[in-house]
């Protein structure tokens, strides 16, 4: 079962987030959770059985709606360029960029929900030997 918008209102009232109860509208509440539904579902799947059930799940969806409501753009930070080097004739470029702190642009998120994503898939391992008895 989803996180409801009740539990996020809940989660955030315990907690006196002003800036999730300055958002009076519900269809906005709802929108944001929506948001943040999506975002977990299409960043951080495949989870595993009852990830939904867990406090954790709904601390990372609840922050995320706060956090949408605050940046909207959930895409990933953009690297910046520090330098650019450009040849005419040999049709040469060159880009070097700064090292990002990071390109996740909820990492918060990130370290709530990474426990409850299945693990990436292990080939199953055969071993030989010889049997001595």
């Amino acid at each position: 079962m989803p996180v409801t918008l009740d539990q996020v209102d809940t989660y955030h009232a315990e907690r006196g987030n002003t800036d999730w109860a300055a958002i009076s509208e519900v269809p906005k509440r709802n929108s944001l959770l929506l948001k943040a539904l999506d975002y977990v579902e299409g960043n951080y799947a495949p989870l595993v059985a009852d990830a939904e059930e867990t406090p954790r799940y709904l601390m990372a969806v609840a922050l995320l709606a706060l956090r949408i409501s605050q940046k909207p753009d959930t895409d990933a930070a953009q690297p910046t360029v520090k330098s650019e080097k450009k040849e005419m004739r040999g049709m040469k470029k060159e880009v070097e960029y700064f090292e990002p702190a990071s390109l996740d642009p909820f990492p918060g998120v990130t370290k709530l929900i990474a426990p409850l994503q299945k693990p990436a898939f292990v080939a199953p391992s055969v071993s030989f030997g010889k049997l001595v008895r």
